[in-house]
């Protein structure tokens, strides 16, 4: 399914409607990236824990880990940010898979903007939160790479998956519904959201990964309304 989703969503990026959403997406999030990356460089000061001579190298440990911690926020909250100043491109993108592969189901309707502005609002304010309590996990893990990866991926695709399948399934359902039925295939979400936080991570390509995502998790939860669950949730 994952395999199919991606295909389906690579194979459509010449499509007219993606250029233009990409083409004005690209524009906004540069300018937005740019202004966040001076941002960073001015508010990160040096960090100076430890004192001992044979300690310092600590200090050096926890600003590499705390600048990646903080990179990571940076992306993630771009990323998300984009996608909520962008709200009407989800529709547009939306529109053109459904027209292209599911002509001959019922059309989304349009997402209520206050819905999508509170989803996307609670996602920035959750993500934020997840990975500054993660933080000193993010230090240690620095020492570990895998581990670093695995706590990132895992954190973060958990999220991104939520995020873009809720934001998705409201054209076609309402809140409850479309919980249910991301808590009752909640693996395929995660595993989604976990390739889509890995996209994110890609310089360039993270650029367009909110174009990218809204179609990758449209063939999702078409495929889950066409499939049977194998997790079910009372």
């Amino acid at each position: 399914m994952l395999l199919r989703a991606i295909s389906l969503t690579l194979g459509q990026v010449a499509d007219p409607v993606f250029r233009a959403v990409v083409i004005k997406s690209v524009l906004f999030t540069v300018v937005l990236f740019a202004g966040l990356t001076v941002l960073f460089y001015w508010a990160v000061p040096e960090v100076k824990v430890f004192e001992s001579a044979w300690l310092q190298w600590l200090n050096s440990v926890i600003e590499v880990g705390g600048g990646l911690a903080f990179f990571a926020l940076l992306v993630l909250t771009f990323s998300t940010t984009a996608t909520l100043i962008g709200g009407i491109f989800l529709d547009d993108i939306a529109e053109a898979v459904e027209r292209r592969h599911y002509a001959a189901d019922t059309p989304g309707r349009s997402a209520d903007f206050s819905k999508t502005f509170a989803v996307s609002m609670r996602f920035i304010g959750i993500t934020i939160m997840l990975n500054v309590l993660a933080l000193p996990l993010y230090v240690i893990a620095l020492l570990f790479p895998p581990l670093f990866a695995f706590i990132f991926y895992g954190l973060n695709g958990y999220l991104l998956g939520r995020e873009y399948f809720e934001l998705v399934s409201l054209r076609h359902q309402d809140e409850k519904t479309a919980r249910r039925l991301r808590k009752a295939n909640r693996t395929k979400v995660i595993l989604a959201g976990i390739i889509i936080a890995f996209f994110i991570t890609v310089p360039i390509v993270n650029l367009v990964v909110p174009i990218l995502a809204t179609a990758f998790m449209l063939h999702i939860f078409k495929s889950m309304q066409t499939e049977p669950t194998s997790e079910l949730v009372p």
